[in-house]
């Protein structure tokens, strides 16, 4: 009988690219801790992606292939390569992003002395489709604070300043047991906030000083209708929508209604979610008025460009 593997990956596929399905596979059988495992869960993928995750898969055995019979969307799937792992921690990743050989040891060694923290984040870069490296360091506080409230609103300056990507919460090593508590990912908007939300209130994370991780630059603004349905499962996508953000603070806010919590300690961290909900409506009533006027400053550019002709 196989023992659990200490550490699992978790790699939902769709249509990788294959260039850098294959950096990210290599990458991950690279890692000096020998002991994980690699589970894929194909999303019904039509290209050559297939192919190369069962290659990889007769090659070593810490690599195990499952394909959906259809695509199940990509929440779903995410959620399929959870369900399929069976390692004491767990690390998702995307199939274009790929790990320094000494990511996971130099992770899991730290889970493994500190019992009260949860999960391990690293420094990582993105690299953008030009080719440039956006790269940032965070020297100030994290989420290893013992006390709820203050990890909540550290989480929330991060989600309002754009510095999330330096406390990727979703994208590390955590305690795979601590997130079969959670509500894993769901149709509802902003999916993976509300699900850092959940983690960060179940636990304290902990940080390796080091750019450990890689990642590709999704710009997201690119993607059509059509790759939203296809992600998303149709029309489920529109669900997701929440331009003003209060479904976001309302899904925060019934995290710590349910959490063992006493009242004293959930009114505490309500002013944190409070805070949210109004930088978001700020920053929204602000675009609008921005978009407002740039459109009638063009309209009357416009009627004064053709009294101009006219006169002449």
């Amino acid at each position: 009988m196989k023992s659990q593997p200490l550490l699992s990956f978790g790699l939902p596929v769709y249509n990788a690219t294959e260039e850098y399905l294959h950096q990210l596979l290599d990458s991950l059988l690279a890692q000096d801790l020998q002991n994980f495992e690699i589970v894929i869960s194909d999303n019904a993928s039509d290209n050559g992606t297939s192919e190369i995750c069962q290659e990889y898969a007769r090659r070593d055995s810490r690599v195990r292939y499952h394909r959906n019979q259809e695509n199940i969307g990509q929440i779903n799937n995410f959620n399929k390569v959870l369900e399929l792992s069976c390692g004491k921690y767990f690390r998702w990743i995307g199939a274009d992003d790929w790990l320094e050989s000494d990511y996971a040891s130099r992770c899991v060694e730290i889970l493994e002395a500190n019992e009260q923290f949860i999960g391990v984040s690293t420094y990582q870069d993105f690299t953008h489709e030009d080719g440039y490296i956006h790269y940032r360091e965070y020297q100030g506080e994290r989420l290893d604070s013992p006390l709820l409230h203050v990890r909540i609103w550290r989480l929330l300056w991060f989600w309002k300043t754009g510095e999330y990507g330096v406390i990727d919460t979703i994208y590390t090593i955590m305690r795979r047991e601590v997130l079969l508590q959670t509500l894993r990912l769901r149709f509802v908007p902003s999916m993976d906030q509300v699900l850092a939300f959940e983690l960060v209130s179940l636990g304290r994370f902990t940080h390796v000083p080091a750019c450990l991780a890689h990642r590709r630059w999704q710009p997201f603004h690119k993607i059509s209708k059509e790759e939203l349905f296809q992600r998303y499962g149709g029309e489920k996508y529109k669900k997701l929508f929440d331009p003003l953000g209060l479904r976001r603070s309302a899904l925060c806010w019934s995290i710590i209604q349910e959490a063992p919590l006493s009242t004293w300690e959930k009114s505490l961290c309500l002013p944190a979610i409070l805070s949210l909900t109004m930088t978001t409506l700020r920053k929204k009533i602000y675009s609008n008025l921005r978009s407002k006027a740039s459109r009638v400053r063009k309209t009357i550019f416009k009627k004064n460009r053709s009294s101009e002709l006219q006169t002449n």
